[in-house]
């Protein structure tokens, strides 16, 4: 459940983030996709396990795992939905996978699907040689990678049973090598505790292992049995998935939604004091509590830190260090070499030649052109000129391919903003060089740059920004705020 949560929260609160590519990727003209039918050869189904899934104790959907024997190992099929309030929307998320292993369950070919409203994204391929090809497909694109691996990559859903085997057979267990086609990267879930309990499930007093499992920082407890079965999982920030017979997982009524609104439930309290309302903050001084600063980006050209005092400056209060190759580079869901993006950035562009006027016209046209909407997805730039609607990662996104496109180093920045409303709520938007030093930019609030209520945590693809999950239990106070740096 913990890949399940980690990638759908992903999709949830940056609502659109970007595909990460491992560094050693290696763009491919074509990549061999697998060449087994995985839909046909599955067996008998060995076991088959539904959950009813929670979040801070309200139902929103369900997820079910079934294990099937083939001629050389296993077919897995995962699938999960969620129904839940976001951002005042509602939003229906249903993602699954199909998985060939070998005896070990190994991972040999893959298959997962990501759909959302009118969004769809899917990622085939297949393992051989100590060697991932990946094909990423949206309904406007499609992106290809290869990338080597060092040992074999396991389903995180198996865990559960590998544990137990490992008990049974007296060897140690200390987790497992997963690999996640949307982000194209590979997670380490570690068990970091276990003990032995007595509980009852399924109307039935159990030996239990309970066992803590960590993934990028995210913890999870699991409730396993002898056999490997998974009877709960409680993650750190609120979800739960509960094993239930089938009837009372899909006990659920599609034609509501749950009451929690889930970027609400993460948004951080806060009183704005400072008679210099948000939107006109060109400084803010804050004082920040409960924060990991060793896992954030919280020092930057228009941030600094001390102590637990952040200060930030929308102009900045230096130029910062010199963009890096990844600031222009293609990714896959940043197609900045794509034609129509090339096109559309020329066109914003006209005949200015200040690179400065130009980022600020591709930040009006965005603002301007673009339907503001909540999207629980993962597009990628092409997608986004296409439908021109999105939230703050659908706009951060387009913005920064039409950037590259034109030779402008610019990167997505993550963190949060005050919203009138009381709150911080997490927010991307974005940074980009000219003229020697960095600027910033918000296309979804039309602003540049970004006012000062905007603290960047940090910046860069979804194996980073994921991190952003382990924030728990932190505050932020509001200082002071200025229309004027200090100098």
């Amino acid at each position: 459940m913990m890949k399940k949560i980690l990638f759908i929260l992903s999709a949830i609160w940056w609502v659109g983030t970007l595909w990460y590519i491992h560094r050693s990727v290696a763009a491919q003209d074509s990549v061999p996709v697998p060449d087994v039918d995985i839909v046909k050869v599955g067996g008998k189904i060995e076991k088959q396990d539904w959950y009813s899934v929670y979040w801070r104790g309200e139902k929103i959907g369900y997820s079910m795992k079934s294990v099937q024997r083939t001629a050389s190992g296993y077919l897995i099929n995962d699938l999960s939905y969620m129904r839940l309030p976001v951002g005042g929307t509602v939003q229906e998320i249903y993602a699954k996978s199909l998985l060939t292993t070998d005896s070990t369950f190994a991972i040999t070919n893959f298959s997962f699907d990501l759909q959302s409203g009118d969004y769809n994204a899917t990622a085939d391929g297949r393992i051989d040689d100590n060697k991932i090809y990946v094909v990423l497909r949206t309904p406007v694109s499609e992106d290809t990678a290869e990338f080597e691996i060092d040992g074999k990559i396991y389903p995180p859903s198996m865990l559960p049973e590998l544990f137990a085997a490992a008990k049974r057979e007296r060897k140690e267990f200390r987790g497992l090598m997963t690999f996640d086609p949307f982000t194209v990267s590979r997670t380490l879930y570690e068990v970091v505790s276990q003990r032995r309990t007595k509980k009852s499930f399924g109307g039935k007093e159990r030996d239990i292992w309970v066992v803590q499992v960590e993934a990028q920082g995210l913890r999870s407890k699991m409730w396993i049995s002898d056999d490997g079965t998974l009877w709960m999982e409680r993650t750190e920030n609120g979800f739960m998935q509960a094993k239930e017979p089938q009837e009372e997982a899909l006990k659920f009524d599609l034609s509501r939604s749950g009451k929690q609104d889930i970027l609400k439930g993460f948004a951080i309290m806060s009183f704005w004091k400072p008679k210099v309302q948000p939107r006109q903050a060109k400084y803010a001084k804050f004082h920040l509590e409960g924060f990991k600063t060793e896992l954030l980006e919280l020092e930057d050209f228009n941030q600094r830190l001390s102590g637990d005092t952040l200060e930030v400056c929308a102009e900045g209060f230096e130029p910062g260090a010199k963009p890096v190759p990844a600031d222009t580079a293609e990714e896959p869901f940043i197609q900045c070499h794509d034609l129509r993006i090339v096109k559309k950035a020329r066109e914003i562009a006209g005949a200015e030649t200040d690179t400065l006027k130009i980022l600020e016209r591709i930040n009006s046209f965005l603002y301007e052109n673009m339907e503001k909407d909540y999207q629980s997805a993962i597009p990628s730039a092409v997608d986004v000129l296409k439908k021109m609607r999105g939230d703050c990662n659908e706009h951060s996104t387009l913005f920064v391919a039409l950037a590259r496109a034109l030779g402008i180093p610019a990167r997505i920045n993550v963190g949060v903003v005050y919203r009138e409303d009381g709150y911080f709520y997490y927010h991307a938007w974005v940074q980009a060089y000219t003229g020697g030093r960095w600027h910033t930019f918000d296309p979804t609030f039309g602003q540049a740059p970004a006012d000062a209520s905007h603290i960047k945590f940090l910046s860069g693809s979804l194996d980073k920004q994921v991190q952003i999950l382990r924030l728990a239990d932190i505050s932020i106070k509001v200082l002071e705020a200025d229309t004027l740096c200090p100098r």
